[in-house]
């Protein structure tokens, strides 16, 4: 064993060796090192040259990651203990003020259009005193560590046989500021759909986004959650989503998400589990969703007094075999092609079931639709189910109602309902149905049709939804 980890730190050498050879020295204006992480540094007294060493691309030290991992099933790290005083240069776009961002610069190679960027583990709280955005730092990679964690390239101090975030003297040692700091333009991405891991860690910025209708009224953090809340926003061109998360830390995280159309900035990350990508705001002033919303409205019919003892429509789903797909007069249709389906289950009672786990399918798209329920015959008409989670990890449900589908789901109208979805536990199935609450579709006339959407597997979100006793009642 002690000759593997040798070898290893042999080959590190050779490499960052044959790195320091290739790169050039640049000479810039930098700042004095300060030692008070309190207050910013207000004087320069000498240049970048003073660093001493070679300035070495940020992909050029992570290239060098991806080749010492080659072929491996665990990740390796590169240690940094070679004797010339290599460093990397890069623009803070990352912002701890508001506790979004704890103990963590991201940087990127420039203010504007950046190539790539990584983050820095600092054992430092209040950092944006220092580190502000648009600040340009250097960082000497000497007793430093670099490797991949959570899906993101990470660059630290070893401590027990782990790179970590480094500690305040190694940070006051390695990592000297600029003057001045710059204004960073945003890397402008199109729509989620264009999201690639070659944007990790970068200051992006996506347009005509907005906050999923069914979580509008949401605040930025669920109070149910320790860490992070993932709430959904969604692209109005393509329909391509993004998740945004929000640590339960952070000083906005009892406001209410933005309600409009617009745009938002923030630094593309991963999630926990790198499972999916994920937006990091600094600040909630970061969005500008100012224009109107796009794709459906809420369905508000305003009526107090619904509800009555005839009852319109009721399934139960008892009436179909087990396993099938086939659910007569119901249309079940998988919205990208895919083989995945809404499927009739039984536990002790029969319902439909879907979910993305193991499905293979990035997103699952399915959408399970009532047969016409007429309502020119009553009044006062509501809407009540029952739902389910197994193994719940993200919102994949959502209702929708219409009165002029006529086969095709994008050309109906659809208008979104505001219906009590199960929550339940990540690590089981609940153990009871929970009540939808009766909903108001007093004010709809003529066939109304009843959609159950699943939408799972592009952020990683593979929760199973169960769905029972739809029923509509009304005088």
């Amino acid at each position: 064993m002690k000759n593997q980890i040798n070898n290893i730190k042999m080959t590190k050498r050779i490499i960052y060796s044959f790195m320091a050879v290739l790169t050039l020295v640049i000479t810039l204006n930098s700042c004095v090192k300060d030692t008070d992480y309190d207050t910013p540094q207000i004087t320069c007294e000498f240049n970048e040259s003073d660093l001493g060493g070679t300035e070495i691309a940020i992909g050029t030290i992570i290239e060098s990651w991806e080749v010492l991992n080659a072929g491996s099933s665990i990740d390796l790290p590169i240690e940094f203990d070679f004797d010339d005083t290599g460093y990397i240069s890069g623009y803070v776009v990352s912002n701890d003020q508001t506790g979004n961002f704890y103990k963590e610069l991201y940087i990127q190679d420039s203010p504007t259009d950046p190539t790539i960027a990584i983050k820095v583990g600092v054992n430092v709280s209040s950092l944006f005193t220092k580190y502000d955005v648009g600040r340009k730092i250097f960082i000497k990679l000497k007793d430093l560590a670099l490797t991949k964690s959570h899906g993101e390239m990470f660059l630290g101090q070893m401590i027990n046989s782990q790179v970590d975030e480094m500690n305040e003297s190694i940070a006051k040692k390695n990592i000297f500021r600029n003057c001045e700091s710059v204004d960073i333009a945003p890397k402008i991405i199109e729509s989620p759909s264009a999201v690639t891991s070659d944007f990790i860690g970068m200051f992006i910025q996506l347009d005509n986004i907005q906050i999923a209708i069914d979580q509008t009224g949401s605040t930025f953090v669920n109070p149910n959650d320790d860490f992070d809340t993932h709430i959904s926003m969604l692209n109005c061109f393509d329909f391509s989503s993004i998740m945004l998360e929000t640590s339960s830390f952070s000083s906005f995280k009892n406001e209410t998400v933005p309600q409009g159309n617009g745009s938002v900035k923030g630094i593309l990350t991963r999630d926990y589990g790198d499972d999916f990508f994920v937006l990091r705001v600094n600040k909630v002033a970061d969005f500008s969703f100012d224009g109107e919303r796009c794709g459906p409205t809420a369905l508000d019919c305003s009526n107090t007094n619904i509800g009555g003892p005839n009852v319109v429509f009721y399934d139960d789903f008892e009436a179909y075999a087990t396993n099938t797909t086939n659910i007569a007069g119901w249309t079940n249709i998988n919205m990208n092609g895919g083989n995945e389906l809404y499927e009739i289950k039984s536990y002790d009672t029969k319902y439909v079931q879907c979910s993305a786990y193991n499905c293979g399918e990035t997103p699952l798209e399915v959408w399970l639709i009532t047969p016409a329920i007429n309502l020119d015959a009553s009044t006062d008409e509501a809407l009540t189910f029952k739902t389910k989670t197994g193994y719940n990890n993200g919102e994949a449900l959502s209702v929708y109602v219409s009165t002029d589908y006529a086969g095709d789901v994008n050309a109906a109208s659809w208008m979104w309902v505001d219906a009590t979805i199960a929550n339940g536990p990540s690590n089981a199935y609940e153990s009871e149905f929970t009540d939808s609450g009766s909903i108001d579709v007093s004010c709809l006339e003529g066939n109304l049709y009843v959609a159950f959407r699943y939408l799972g597997g592009a952020e990683g979100i593979t929760t199973t939804f169960q769905i029972d006793d739809v029923k509509i009642t009304g005088n």
